[in-house]
């Protein structure tokens, strides 16, 4: 018999693999015998011919080894091929019943890419707004600072003259840079046109850790400097993608500006996006409010011990200058909350109505299918009389339901392709959710959709390929002669 340790090699049901283990057996001792034979007819011992004949053999294990080997190879080749030919002869069976009921077929796919489409479209606009981490270093360090209103109303723009009371008295925060959203009139390289620029304090990129595609990001140290970072987009459409286009001289409002770099196409912007940045000197005497602010924690820091540190020197400024911050306060929120905080409880629950959307339409497409399987319990009864085991009806049933899921999936996918497309551009004027540009069907969203149709597919076939396949041949044929 062969030794557990040989039995690695061989991975087939007991009952056959003993019997092969046995076949295997037989044939190299007969092998052996042979060759002993033939050394005794030339005379030598038999002890001695034996021992020849296991010394011309070699390794018993090691000819063991190789033939269970070689008899595995050949049983996985011919396993894979009876499931291959199993697996088209259920699907040339699905695509023969869906064709001969289009009108089923019909109803099953579009109930289901409504669901699946809805689902996706969906999910696409929590993914852009919610999901997907912004593309900054350590975005769990950053935090988005703003004043609070007397009426106690947050997000409130800051002063630039608070801005640098804040950066001289936060200990919480590497850094705090701030930015100010403007048009500015672009001429060179083509038609004069207005661009949306973000004028920013000089430690802008460094607080966001951010790294251009191209050429560099401005410093504090080009401030004074008429200098320009051009966003992937504008490169590639006002510029037609030229590198050569870092350190020449564009003009912006009549002013000469040196282009030092451009950023990466995944970019992230906080708030509006734009598509120049711009280093600009802030007036530390400046009473208006007009910044966005955005710091960067210390490492070590926590969100908390800045939110608690930024209110008391809110109060400290509130005290020192009351007459333009009295009863003003700090709020500091994480990045995440300040960009998506106040529509995340909305898209959540939108996103768990189309989720149950999903399911009601799961539900009715199982009816439509437990519906089917009744009127099929004859075929079933007659091909399990013909030695159709239930295994194998259930496997066929599973595969129409696959198929149906698939062709759902497919057309479910450009539904959420149409619906996202609509529901960005068809947002009511109230309603701005963040992130919107980056809300799209990539790659990602395919594979859900295929992995969410293969979740249906099997979700609403289950229950109808068991209860089809549950019923026996004698007991279906006396319901139907009755």
């Amino acid at each position: 018999m062969i030794r557990p340790g040989v039995r690695r090699y061989f991975r087939l049901p007991i009952r056959r693999r003993d019997l092969l283990e046995q076949e295997l057996e037989d044939e190299i001792g007969a092998h052996l015998e042979m060759r002993v034979e033939q050394l005794v007819r030339r005379g030598v011992p038999p002890g001695e011919a034996r021992r020849e004949a296991l010394r011309r053999f070699g390794s018993v294990d090691d000819a063991r080894r190789e033939l269970f080997q070689a008899v595995r190879e050949r049983e996985t080749r011919m396993h894979m091929r009876e499931w291959l030919d199993d697996l088209r002869q259920d699907l040339v069976f699905a695509a023969r019943g869906m064709l001969t009921n289009r009108g089923f077929t019909a109803a099953v796919v579009l109930t289901l890419a409504l669901g699946i489409g809805a689902s996706s479209a969906m999910f696409t606009v929590v993914d852009a707004v919610l999901l997907r981490p912004f593309g900054f270093a350590e975005p769990e360090r950053l935090a988005v600072l703003a004043e609070v209103t007397p009426e106690g109303e947050p997000h409130n723009p800051v002063s630039s003259a608070n801005f640098f009371d804040w950066r001289e008295q936060g200990r919480s925060f590497q850094g705090l840079a701030a930015w100010t959203d403007r048009q500015l009139i672009l001429t060179g390289g083509g038609e004069a046109e207005e661009i949306p620029t973000r004028l920013t304090t000089g430690n802008y990129f460094a607080t966001l850790g951010a790294r251009p595609f191209l050429g560099r990001a401005y410093t504090e140290a080009d401030e004074p400097d008429y200098a320009v970072v051009l966003s992937h987009r504008l490169w590639q459409r006002r510029f037609g993608g030229d590198p050569a286009v870092v350190g020449r001289t564009v003009t912006l409002n009549d002013e000469p500006y040196t282009v030092l770099g451009v950023m990466s196409p995944d970019f992230p912007s906080i708030g509006e996006k734009p598509e120049m940045w711009v280093p600009t000197q802030l007036d530390p005497e400046w009473r208006g409010r007009y910044l966005q602010v955005v710091g960067r924690l210390r490492p070590g820091a926590t969100l908390e011990g800045a939110r608690r540190e930024m209110e008391t020197v809110g109060r400290r400024l509130a005290a020192e200058y009351p007459a333009f911050n009295k009863d003003w306060g700090v709020s500091v929120l994480s990045l995440e909350d300040a960009v998506a905080g106040d529509v995340q409880p909305a898209l959540l629950v939108l996103l768990g109505a189309v989720g149950f959307l999903l399911l009601i339409a799961c539900a009715n497409v199982a009816n439509l299918l437990l519906g089917r399987a009744a009127s099929r319990r004859r075929e079933v009864a007659v091909r399990r009389a013909l030695g159709a085991t239930r295994g194998r009806l259930v496997r066929q049933l599973l595969t129409e339901s696959l198929v149906l899921a698939a062709l759902a999936g497919a057309l479910g996918l450009l539904v959420a392709a149409v619906g996202t497309r609509l529901l960005v551009l068809r947002l009511p004027a109230g309603l701005a959710l963040p992130r919107m540009d980056e809300v799209g069907v990539d790659l990602r969203i395919v594979a859900i959709t295929a992995g969410v149709s293969l979740l249906t597919g099997v979700l609403f076939g289950l229950a109808p390929a068991l209860f089809g396949s549950s019923v026996g041949p004698a007991e279906t044929l006396r319901d139907a002669s009755r």
